[in-house]
């Protein structure tokens, strides 16, 4: 039988007239405009109920600092829109705390955190209750499963389908982990949690999460196959409803040739998956996607109702990360779109090292803005953070044009 860990949690308690709060405001303060950084230290709010997520009080950061202490990775922006009360832009995020377990493979992955925003500009992290203030944090409960040392954001969703159902509907989070194994990954010493798979959570408000039990013993609901190292980063589709088809479109590192695919999974109920091949592979020699093909953004072209667009992570011989373009009529079979990236490095910029990690949320006036995951060429003298989540806008429908939003410039 699949064990489901759910909870509801309501919180009566009021927040103390007397208590200071102090709303985080996490635009960059120097050295350009990322909109979230990795941050030990502050007062972070919690949400007052599962009904109504509306942030209040204030919580102290734990003993060892909050959970985005170190660094800061991936994430998946969602915009809701309420009639009443307006937009509520939520936003989860990858990161890792100070002192994190040695030897855990050495990228922007550790636990899961929320931030809210009303504008998508502006964001508040939100104190969540698992380690560090994270609302999902490496599996500490059953030993055996896949995510027990470093967990990292995919995709999110609020759906009630046949395999889960729900009136009000539930959010579904697509996250990846690893476990204590050691692994190789190219010329690197072993590593632990390298070789990671793909697993659901399910929640409420988005905040308080509970594992779903997936189909292999590991609790995974994707397993990287032979000749795989891993499976990550996961992003579901709903092609269709009639019958039901879901897409899973993922990235695995390639045995062979050492380089990340662009891989797809199907199914026809969100949570049984099955391999289906790589659907992008790395490009020919001297592109700018030589290198690997990786994390990605999949949705429909607004140009084409009956097709697809997919913004994906590039890097070229040179391990330069940037962001290119590819079009499908299927979902399947997928084209790039021209011989250079939409979006990259930006010479002078905060992020003049990488440009990763993109999430695309359309607009109502048909441009979209493009969240991502930058990187400057090397830290800063002052000590401040070289990564962050910053974000661009398309230059009207033209999503193959983008600029970079100073979030400073628009209060």
């Amino acid at each position: 039988m699949r064990r489901t860990k759910l909870w509801v949690l309501v919180v009566l308690a009021q927040p103390c007239a007397s208590m200071r709060v102090h709303t985080l405001r996490l635009s960059a303060t120097q050295d350009g405009n990322a909109l979230v950084l990795p941050r030990a230290d502050g007062v972070r709010r919690s949400l007052s109920t599962t009904g109504s997520p509306a942030a209040f009080g204030g919580r102290s950061p734990p003993a060892k600092g909050w959970f985005d202490g170190s660094s800061i990775g991936g994430c998946v922006v969602r915009r809701f829109t309420d009639e009443m009360h307006g937009d509520r832009w939520m936003m989860w995020y990858a990161g890792r705390p100070q002192g994190f377990t040695e030897g855990v493979m050495p990228i922007a992955t550790g636990c899961i955190g929320l931030a809210q925003s009303k504008d998508g500009l502006i964001w508040e992290k939100i104190a969540g209750d698992e380690a560090g203030g994270s609302c999902l944090a490496p599996n500490d409960d059953d030993w055996w499963w896949f995510d027990t040392t470093h967990v990292g954001v995919g995709d999110v969703h609020v759906m009630s389908n046949k395999m889960v159902q729900n009136n009000m509907g539930l959010y579904w989070m697509y996250f990846f982990g690893g476990d204590d194994r050691e692994e190789v990954m190219g010329s690197s010493p072993p590593m632990v949690g390298a070789a990671m798979s793909i697993g659901v959570a399910l929640s409420n408000d988005g905040l308080h999460w509970g594992r779903f039990e997936g189909e292999h013993a590991s609790g995974a609901v994707l397993e990287p196959l032979d000749g795989q190292l891993f499976v990550g980063w996961p992003q579901v589709v709903l092609m269709s409803t009639d019958p039901d088809l879901y897409h899973m479109y993922f990235h695995a590192l390639d045995r062979a040739t050492g380089k990340f695919h662009i891989g797809l999974a199907k199914s026809t109920n969100g949570v049984n998956f099955e391999h289906a091949g790589y659907c992008l592979t790395p490009g020919s020699p001297a592109t700018f996607d030589e290198g690997g093909v990786s994390a990605r953004c999949v949705l429909r072209d607004p140009d084409d109702v009956t097709g697809w667009l997919m913004f994906y992570e590039a890097q070229n011989a040179q391990r330069r990360h940037s962001i290119g373009l590819a079009r499908s009529s299927d979902g399947v079979v997928w084209n790039r779109v021209g011989n250079a990236p939409v979006f990259e490095p930006q010479e002078g910029s905060w992020d003049d090292g990488a440009v990763s990690r993109p999430c695309i949320v359309p607009l109502d006036d048909g441009s979209a803005r493009l969240y991502y995951l930058g990187r400057a060429l090397s830290q800063h003298e002052s000590g401040a953070a070289s990564q962050g989540i910053g974000v661009a806008c398309s230059a009207g429908s033209d999503w193959t044009s983008w600029a970079r939003v100073n979030p400073d410039a628009v209060l």
